[in-house]
This record gives C-alpha cells, structure tokens and sequence, in this order.
C-alpha cells in the first residue's frame, strides 16, 4: 500500500498539535483527519477507517484510553494501528 492512500486520525484536545501534525503528515503524502476529542474520533473513525490513529490520551469528555477502546471494538478498525 502506498503512502498516498494511506489514511491517518489525529486526535488531540490542542489545536495547534492538531495543525502541526496534520501539516506535516499531508506534507508526506497522507490523507489525514483531525479530531479534537475523543467522540469526534470515535465519529470519524467509523467513517473515515483510518490506517493509523494518533492518539492524545488526557483529552477533556472521554480520555484517549477510552477512545482506544470503543475504536478498537469496531470490527473494521481490526488491523488500524493506534499509537498513544
């Protein structure tokens, strides 16, 4: 698979590393979604079916731990790499 389809979620309470990583990442040639808690992840992962999420784990409304686990319980998101 080739960087260019591969997708990516970045979820993060902080705007500006949203921005960073997200610039950077597309930079590379990856498709990348932001998320700025971890319901709007959650969200976006079921659509989205990201190859990678990026994970803050102190997040405000649901922590990153917990986001990890409603992701990791949706069968399509069996094989994402989640890294914290």
């Amino acid at each position: 698979m080739g960087k260019s389809s591969q997708k990516v979620l970045v979820v993060d309470d902080e705007e500006p590393i949203l921005e960073l990583l997200k610039y950077n990442l597309e930079k590379q040639g990856y498709e990348v979604k932001t998320a700025s808690d971890g319901f709007q992840a959650v969200e976006i992962a079921k659509k989205f079916h990201p190859d990678l999420v990026l994970l803050d784990i102190m997040m405000p409304k649901m922590d990153g731990v917990e986001t990890c686990r409603l992701i990791r319980a949706m069968p399509e998101m069996i094989n994402t790499f989640i890294v914290f």
